[in-house]
């Protein structure tokens, strides 16, 4: 409701003007003074919103008036009035800020224009007041008090006493328009605690609402508990879902320390990046964050890159595990410290195992990477993706691995090529090629389908049935020359394996003279 004071010395003037602004505005509220004096002392009792005051008084005049409006209460709008047209008073009245100089007699189209006009004002009055008291407690919750704090915070706060502040987050989409929804919503939820101040955070991404609690509920912690919890599950209930708020500790005399609550419901706002599934954190419940994180990012990441090297998937996961678990209980580290030590890692690890990475692609960028994981919300997630990636990366280390053993297999069975008449054994080849005897039979069977002796058993075979087709060689010189020990033992092998002697397989097709 506006209020607006009438000051003249003829009565009938002011009680005409009254009822024309009543009748114009019936939600308005009208205050009349026959003289400077009681005027003055109706402003500094009364909120007054415009002032219509004629010049001609006895005693002070109405620009003594408006001199001293602008001095001393400048958010009054004044509007002077009188029977003279002249032009010093109209000069005089724009030095003291007046909106507007009327002339007697004063017709009804003049109220509307200049009701129209303060109504102009007082919107444009109440955006700027808003901005600068928002902008004022942004100075409050960002920076130390000050003197001049001290004192614009007795023109801005709306009460003394106890209060407390929370800070509100979304973990969903927290646009502008959502953001202004969520305002609305707790603002008319937070009535029942009593006077607020709340406001977007510069950023943006968070909400700050500034709670001075009335008299009864400030004396009853557990009351106070219980209202905020209820009237924040409304607002979650409301479609705010992904909603999460800190709340500090009441403090006594409130406006002193609002940066220091603020601080405190921060500090519990941020235990939500270990405790997603809970909503209201109190600063009550929550320890002070930890400073170092054991053991450090640095001594985890060299061992780390050595068992993605070796493809040591169980190594690698401990590692993982190992550094990840102290940080999962009291006192939990910064979020900030572990966002900035698993960045470190990735970028550590990409960088490391640079070789194994495909070249140039986008979702290898260490940059982006990095970012991404400095910005991950929730310890759970962080943890996850990190897991994810080393997982990823030892993927690639195998298929590299296997690819790189693929060639040494082929390798391996060229030397066979060349060497079988020799006395091989799956040790010495293993050896040859720098693998374990057990992995390399493995291997050689995974990338063959058949074990090593098996292999060498049918490319002997296969160089003696060669031989025995071309040449009238003596079956015993080709035994020894296809790698056999002994020509009994040839003949054992080749009949088992080809269902014939080597003598009737010479026969069969075409071969020298039988020895």
């Amino acid at each position: 409701m506006r209020t607006i004071m009438i000051v003249d010395d003829e009565a009938r003037q002011v009680k005409a003007l009254s009822a024309i602004i009543r009748r114009l505005r019936p939600d308005y509220r009208t205050l009349e003074a026959m003289d400077v004096q009681s005027a003055w002392e109706l402003l500094t009792r009364e909120p007054v919103d415009a002032v219509l005051t004629d010049i001609r008084m006895p005693d002070e005049d109405g620009l003594t008036l408006a001199e001293r409006i602008a001095g001393q209460k400048p958010h009054i709008r004044t509007v002077l009035i009188s029977g003279y047209g002249q032009f010093d008073y109209a000069q005089k009245a724009i030095e003291h800020g007046v909106i507007e100089y009327l002339i007697k007699p004063i017709g009804l189209a003049d109220i509307e224009r200049v009701i129209a006009k303060l109504e102009t004002l007082f919107t444009q009055d109440n955006k700027h007041h808003a901005m600068n008291k928002e902008r004022f407690w942004h100075e409050v919750i960002s920076e130390p008090l000050t003197d001049r704090k001290r004192q614009l915070i007795e023109q801005y706060a709306p009460s003394s006493g106890s209060g407390l502040v929370i800070v509100f987050e979304l973990s969903g989409t927290s646009g502008a328009d959502r953001m202004a929804a969520l305002k609305g919503n707790w603002t008319i939820g937070s009535e029942a605690l009593g006077l607020c101040e709340t406001f977007q955070e510069v950023a943006g991404c968070r909400m700050v609402s500034l709670v001075w609690l009335n008299p009864i509920l400030a004396v009853k912690p557990s009351d106070t508990v219980t209202k905020i919890s209820r009237i924040l599950e409304r607002v979650r209930a409301d479609g705010f879902e992904d909603m999460s708020a800190g709340v500090s500790r009441v403090s006594p005399d409130f406006k002193l320390v609002v940066k220091e609550a603020y601080d405190e419901a921060l500090l519990s706002l941020r235990h939500r990046f270990y405790a997603t599934e809970d909503a209201v954190f109190w600063r009550s419940d929550v320890q002070a964050f930890a400073e170092n994180g054991i053991p450090s990012a640095k001594e985890m990441t060299e061992p780390l890159v050595a068992a993605i090297k070796a493809s040591e998937r169980s190594r690698a996961l401990d590692l993982v595990n190992a550094f990840f678990k102290p940080r999962e209980v009291f006192p939990y580290p910064d979020p900030e410290l572990i966002q900035d030590e698993v960045g470190h890692m990735v970028w550590q690890l990409l960088h490391s195992l640079q070789s194994l990475l495909p070249a140039h692609s986008p979702d290898w960028d260490h940059a982006r990477l990095r970012k991404q994981f400095r910005h991950y919300r929730d310890y759970r997630e962080l943890r996850l993706r990190f897991k994810e990636l080393v997982l990823r990366l030892l993927e690639l280390a195998e298929k590299t691995q296997l690819d790189k053993n693929g060639l040494l297999i082929l390798r391996c069975q060229h030397y066979l090529q060349q060497h079988y008449m020799e006395d091989i054994s799956l040790e010495s080849v293993a050896a040859m090629f720098h693998f374990n005897a057990s992995y390399f039979s493995n291997l050689f069977k995974q990338r063959t389908g058949r074990n090593f002796s098996e292999y060498l058993l049918d490319l002997r075979i296969n160089k003696a049935k060669m031989m025995l087709e071309r040449s009238d060689e003596k079956i015993a010189l080709i035994s020894e020359r296809s790698g056999f020990r002994t020509a009994t033992y040839f003949n054992k092998m080749f009949k088992r394996e080809t269902g014939i002697s080597p003598k009737t397989f010479r026969q069969m097709h075409g071969g020298g003279a039988a020895k």
